[in-house]
């Protein structure tokens, strides 16, 4: 598929995307792979743990047993699991979903180029470029995610201490509800904040790998980039967060039920078992696993080819690929010959006057007569 080509429509631009991906599927799923089944695995173990130390203490609380040491038990487990995943778990997500993307963004880039691209060198790539994939996607969670986060939970807390004196005072109940508005508004507020800072940055990895942009270039080039189009943006952010939706549901809701039947008559006791909800789980993550490998690159191609129409349509991105294809990257500089500088260095000496004959040569330059004799005849060929 040729890289230069005039501005796309968002139809066009997820039609195309539907070609390269469907043309490279083995490719650009063997890339996602390795970070979709490390999210299955470290936010499987995570939920596993969690889900397995609520249903033991279930257990113990249907048998009639005390759960008060079993209950302090569980919470420490669950909070040492969570500790170890913030720890842990967390900065492993971020550098393989980093290198992924990279991945992603530079086997999408060549194979618009009608290049030929493999797992092997993608990876490699980004291994060679490891700390500016790894500044960008922490770039992206830190301004998008956390520091909107944290304004959020500082005007939540402002806001409970509020809500605490004026309760004090005798108007807590005539204003509750005027509180309960003031927090859906924030979160709606929250919500927006997040997109549109995401939106703005979000075309950070196709900037770095297009133009060699190291994080923080990287993220003000895609500042520039989305101008104008941020709204477009978020129309394939959504037709694809719809189509992962659907995906995990269609592989889902079968293996569910087929689940449910199956362990069916261990389920009607009154008591389901832990291996059920297991079981349950299991095949969930496993159907976020493939969704994630179908999903991914359908993100990173259609983001690098907006990547490309951005620039078209602000820079002439276009003629600039054609251009270079036809050889005129850089325009040649004419070089005069010897023998032509040679005719210009004597055309431009004046000539000197050789006397009464009507000749001209080329010389030096000479100072000339003030007059010429009034008995002197004009030169052959010359007018009085």
């Amino acid at each position: 598929m040729a890289a230069a080509s005039p501005p796309l429509t968002l139809g066009e631009i997820l039609d195309r995307t539907v070609q390269l991906y469907r043309r490279n599927f083995l490719l650009l799923a063997g890339i996602a792979t390795p970070a979709a089944a490390l999210t299955v695995l470290i936010s499987g173990s995570v939920v596993l743990l969690f889900s397995h130390q609520l249903f033991s203490l279930g257990e113990l609380g249907q048998s009639g047993k005390d759960t008060t040491q079993a209950a302090s038990e569980a919470g420490m487990l669950i909070g040492l699991g969570m500790v170890v995943f913030v720890l842990i778990g967390l900065p492993v997500l971020l550098v393989v979903f980093s290198m992924c993307f990279s991945a992603l963004n530079y086997a999408s880039f060549h194979l618009n180029q009608g290049e030929n691209v493999t797992i092997r060198e993608s990876y490699k790539y980004s291994f060679a470029h490891f700390w500016r994939h790894v500044g960008i996607l922490f770039l992206q969670s830190l301004f998008a995610g956390i520091v909107p986060y944290f304004v959020f939970g500082a005007i939540v807390m402002i806001g409970a201490v509020v809500a605490a004196l004026v309760s004090r005072s005798g108007a807590g109940q005539s204003l509750a509800a005027l509180f309960v508005v003031l927090l859906i508004v924030l979160i709606l507020a929250l919500v927006v904040a997040c997109v549109l800072i995401w939106l703005r940055l979000s075309l950070a990895y196709p900037a770095c790998v297009g133009e060699n942009k190291k994080a923080w270039d990287a993220l003000k080039r895609s500042n520039q980039l989305t101008n104008g189009s941020r709204g477009r943006i978020f129309v394939m952010f959504l037709l694809v967060w719809l189509l992962s939706i659907v995906l995990a549901a269609a592989l889902a809701i079968p293996v569910d039920i087929v689940i449910a039947l199956v362990m069916h008559n261990s389920l009607t006791n009154g008591h389901p078992p832990v291996l059920f909800f297991t079981v349950l789980q299991g095949a969930n993550l496993l159907a976020g696993f493939l969704v994630r490998i179908f999903v991914m690159p359908i993100y990173a191609v259609a983001l690098l080819l907006f990547y490309n129409d951005q620039r078209t349509r602000l820079e002439g991105y276009d003629i600039e690929q054609l251009m270079s294809r036809a050889g005129w990257g850089e325009l040649p500089q004419s070089t005069p010959s010897s023998e032509t500088t040679a005719v210009l260095t004597e055309a431009s000496e004046p000539a000197a006057y050789s006397g009464s004959e009507a000749v001209y040569t080329p010389g030096p330059v000479e100072s000339a007569p003030a007059s010429l004799p009034s008995s002197e005849p004009h030169p052959e060929g010359t007018g009085a």
